[in-house]
């Protein structure tokens, strides 16, 4: 399902006239009493409020389940907005928050919706140069590829890259995402081939610039290893040829986090691995690495 484009705002569509963001039959809040935009302090309402409200957002990516995650942040997000003002930073955060819970649940669209109405209010009120504006904007255009339109998505993640250079620096977690992300829609897209050289460059790229453990490292590998298949193909690369180490480690990667849908995916990944890099037995060793193994620690395992 694609995205309906409007022309609004610096990275495209800013959908404008969707609804309000805050849901009808949460408390409403004039724009008298809002908290000042960008408003960080907890000089507009008791400081122990917000302490608690932020304790208590942060808490919900501990919650059992997605269902209750999401539940949590909607329940933390409404109390923000009616304790703090809808144009409180804190308040704007959380319905970010909530937004990407529904994308990382399966649900693009709704992530679409709310993020649209997130990035609207945060520009307006806080400003498009703001770092959680471009944040927004960088999990909207993610929604917007989940939920379809890859060429949207990398659209606006092309807009993206200089804005938060020039905020953060290019080596930056932000603009580092922003890359790895672009990639991932350009595959979605059909141009494969851009899509896996950006890939194999971000992977160092990031990890000598991001600390040891950054997720985006992950990210970036899965990324990378569900491609290595159909670029194979593509290339016309025969098996014989083996494997880079940067793709390698990426396939290893993805088996230890099981980065799959379903056991024939996993199955098919360790069935590629083996071909392409002449290795068998890949399975079997694969239930005896330790949890504490790094992906380079466990690829030279599977492989030696």
């Amino acid at each position: 399902m694609s995205v309906p484009v409007e022309p609004s705002g610096a990275f495209g569509p800013a959908h404008a006239a969707a609804a309000r963001l805050i849901p009808a039959d949460a408390v409403p809040v004039t724009d008298e009493d809002a908290a000042p935009a960008g408003a960080d302090t907890d000089t507009t309402e008791d400081g122990g409020v917000r302490a608690l409200l932020l304790r208590l957002r942060a808490a919900a990516a501990d919650a059992p389940s997605d269902e209750a995650t999401g539940y949590l942040l909607e329940l933390v997000a409404r109390e923000m907005t009616a304790v703090l003002g809808r144009f409180d930073r804190d308040a704007l955060i959380a319905w970010r928050e909530r937004a990407c819970q529904h994308d990382a649940a399966g649900n693009p669209g709704a992530a679409v919706h709310l993020l649209a109405q997130v990035v609207t209010e945060m520009t307006q009120h806080l400003g498009p140069t703001d770092s959680d504006t471009l944040v927004t904007h960088l999990e909207l255009a993610t929604a917007i590829g989940n939920n379809g339109d890859p060429r949207t998505a990398v659209q606006r993640f092309q807009e993206l890259v200089p804005a938060l250079a020039m905020a953060h620096g290019a080596q930056d977690a932000r603009v580092l995402t922003v890359q790895v992300r672009m990639a991932t829609n350009l595959a979605r897209a059909g141009e494969v081939f851009p899509a896996v050289q950006q890939l194999q460059s971000l992977v160092p790229w990031i990890q000598q610039n991001l600390p040891a453990g950054h997720p985006l490292l992950g990210e970036a590998r899965c990324a990378l290893a569900r491609l290595v298949p159909t670029f194979r193909h593509l290339t016309g690369t025969p098996d014989s040829a083996g494997l880079g180490p940067v793709e390698a480690v990426a396939m290893v990667h993805r088996l230890l986090v099981w980065d799959f849908g379903s056991d024939a995916e996993a199955k098919a990944c360790v069935k590629d691995l083996g071909r392409f890099t002449g290795k068998r037995g890949i399975a079997d060793r694969l239930a005896a690495i330790p949890d504490d193994m790094s992906a380079e620690q466990a690829a030279g395992f599977l492989l030696a």
